[in-house]
């Protein structure tokens, strides 16, 4: 049947008179220098079967600018004037045997075009993204990047030299969270201490300063990424308590703790993998929680956003979540939260200030990634 009807097809065409084919005119590609001006959000879209990808988007319209493309298992950071993009990766010949190449990039935001490429340790930890893995310490001048092996450590590197200068032992501790100043960073650590560490230009580093024991690491563990609150780090704990650490000093010091579900039903309590996000000008914390806990349910996605005003310790506002694991938060005056869920979209809410604050979905860029995991911006 399906012979037979070709042939006829082809019959009619030899058969119907032809036409001159109007002349088509070539397009002409063209490749744009700069990305289009204006606020950016940042979007690590993480892979572990290839190359992962860090998306670009404009952070009033959405509109996708670009995006660069460091190796597998990407970690991400962004400089405070947020024209220079970092990453961390990892560059697997065969995937399952042989060497593993792990390196450092840095882009050119504004043209999305690699600068410079420096290999580091190959103990790099090739896990989830997450802020505490790759920062940006010492006046921006150094880059901190988490190894596991699974013995843990931080690759230190210079980037004017484009090198690793140091590896820092940080046994029992993961993540490196910066100072506001100094070379110095934080880390949490499973006895419930929190240990700071410095090191300097020649490589050298110091032996640990160490908090007293601040958290139970059975009856009330912490999330290892803070969030920057001045001079203080704020972890939030799986069961929704808030600890206010002070790590300008030599050691970590715990200033406060509290409870942002005390005498709330419904068994609400922090999930997510970037579960708070801190904006400066309201002193406000943003925490993503979800109901009927259990023992694993820190992993669950988010469905609602807390507002928390770290004046008086309340809860201020609370809106319906869209099933998302990550967060952050611009540091303009009216704030802009974006979102990142299981589904692959990046969210952006609507925030109104106030006694109470409203917290309402705004625009959604659906089916955005495969999977995004941190969020950077650059406001």
């Amino acid at each position: 049947m399906k012979h037979s009807t070709a042939m006829a097809l082809a019959l009619m065409a030899l058969a119907a008179p032809t036409y001159a084919a109007d002349a088509i005119e070539p397009e002409t590609l063209t490749v744009k220098e700069t990305i289009d001006p204006g606020h950016n959000v940042f979007v690590m879209d993480q892979a572990w079967a290839g190359p992962s990808s860090v998306l670009v988007l404009g952070a009033d319209d959405f509109a996708m600018k670009g995006n660069v493309g460091p190796g597998t298992v990407g970690q991400m950071a962004l400089n405070k004037a947020g024209d220079t993009l970092y990453t961390s990766s990892v560059y697997l010949e065969r995937y399952t045997y042989g060497p593993v190449t792990a390196v450092v990039q840095e882009w050119d935001v504004s043209t999305l075009k690699l600068k410079q490429e420096i290999e580091i340790s190959n103990k790099m930890a090739q896990v989830e993204s997450q802020p505490g893995l790759l920062a940006l310490v010492g006046d921006e001048g150094y880059l901190l990047a988490q190894n596991a092996t699974p013995a843990t450590s931080i690759s230190v590197v210079d980037i004017a030299k484009g090198a690793q200068i140091a590896e820092v032992p940080i046994p029992g501790c993961w993540t490196a969270t910066p100072a506001t100043s100094g070379m110095k960073f934080t880390s949490v650590c499973g006895d419930g201490t929190l240990k700071t560490y410095t090191f300097a230009a020649d490589g050298t580093f110091s032996e640990p300063a160490s908090s007293e024991t601040i958290f139970d690491v059975d009856a009330d563990a912490l999330f290892s990424n803070p969030a920057r609150m001045g001079d203080k780090l704020v972890y939030v704990s799986f069961n929704g308590n808030l600890y206010v650490v002070d790590d300008s000093g030599a050691a970590p010091v715990l200033t406060e703790t509290f409870s942002i579900t005390d005498g709330t039903l419904g068994g609400w309590a922090p999930s997510g993998s970037e579960v708070i996000a801190y904006h400066a000008p309201s002193d406000t914390m943003f925490v993503l929680m979800h109901s009927g806990k259990y023992n694993g349910s820190h992993k669950n996605p988010a469905e609602e956003i807390w507002a928390v005003n770290m004046t008086s310790k309340k809860v201020v506002g609370r809106g319906k979540a869209h099933h998302e694991n990550g967060i952050a938060v611009t540091q303009t005056e009216e704030p802009m939260l974006f979102a990142t869920g299981e589904e692959g979209a990046l969210n952006k809410y609507e925030i109104t200030l106030g006694d109470e604050v409203s917290i309402k979905m705004g625009e959604e860029f659906e089916g955005l990634a495969k999977w995004p995991t941190i969020i950077a911006l650059d406001q």
